[in-house]
């Protein structure tokens, strides 16, 4: 399974929280910075991200698809799937992540992923 974006997928939070609650995601909110992104790289959890203010830009290196999601945006970004997070103006969501604790480091460089 890749990475998949649906755009104008919600309009309320609660309905973001209630699909996340349904499938036992443990669920954080986000308020994120301006950033330069972040190179390729993976998470050893999968991330279910409700945009609600700002754009999360990304890549999919397997296709080299680029996505901008705006509010209303879905993407998920399954465990231990290689991803390149663009530069970005900041961003505001709700997370569900597969896994609580996550596992650390969080950011995980390319040549870690044959090797885990």
């Amino acid at each position: 399974m890749g990475i998949s974006v649906d755009h104008d997928y919600f309009t309320e939070q609660s309905e973001a929280r209630a699909e996340m609650e349904a499938a036992g995601l443990h669920i954080h909110e986000v308020d994120a910075p301006p950033s330069g992104g972040t190179p390729i790289h993976w998470h050893d959890v999968g991330i279910h991200f409700y945009v609600e203010e700002g754009v999360f830009r990304f890549q999919d290196p397997a296709d080299g698809t680029l996505h901008e999601c705006g509010p209303g945006s879905r993407f998920i970004i399954p465990e231990r799937t290689l991803h390149i997070e663009e530069e970005h103006h900041g961003y505001k969501g709700v997370v569900g992540m597969t896994k609580d604790p996550v596992p650390q480091p969080f950011v995980r460089p390319p040549e870690e992923l044959k090797a885990a």
